[in-house]
């Protein structure tokens, strides 16, 4: 009896320990134009990350899809994340017609260290 108990309270840590070290971070990423030229757009994006913990490399990227879902263009950038709620934020430019192909935005972080 002992050793069952001791055996699911073993699990019972290591599944919790397990959960809290793959906690990935939320992210919520916005993108909107901010000026449009004749050949280029310039855009802004925003990034609300929340972490529950520290992080020390995490790379973003905002991939631009087309209809056929192949990427046109994209933004990346090196993040270092703090416990609790995070705010990045960045202007780039791009193509008009890129712009105006991207019908599909997609946020990833992949946090290493």
């Amino acid at each position: 009896m002992k050793r069952k108990f001791g055996l699911w309270l073993a699990l019972s840590v290591l599944f919790v320990f397990s959960s809290w070290v793959d906690a990935k971070p939320t992210v919520k990423c916005d993108v909107f134009k901010v000026s449009e030229h004749q050949l280029l757009v310039t855009f802004e994006w925003r990034v609300s990350i929340y972490s529950d913990k520290a992080w020390d490399g995490c790379d973003l990227r905002i991939s631009f899809q087309d209809s056929k879902g192949q990427e046109i263009h994209f933004v990346k950038e090196i993040l270092k994340l703090k416990v609790g709620q995070n705010e990045f934020s960045g202007t780039d430019i791009c193509n008009r017609d890129i712009w105006k192909r991207a019908v599909k935005r997609l946020t990833t972080l992949d946090c290493q260290f």
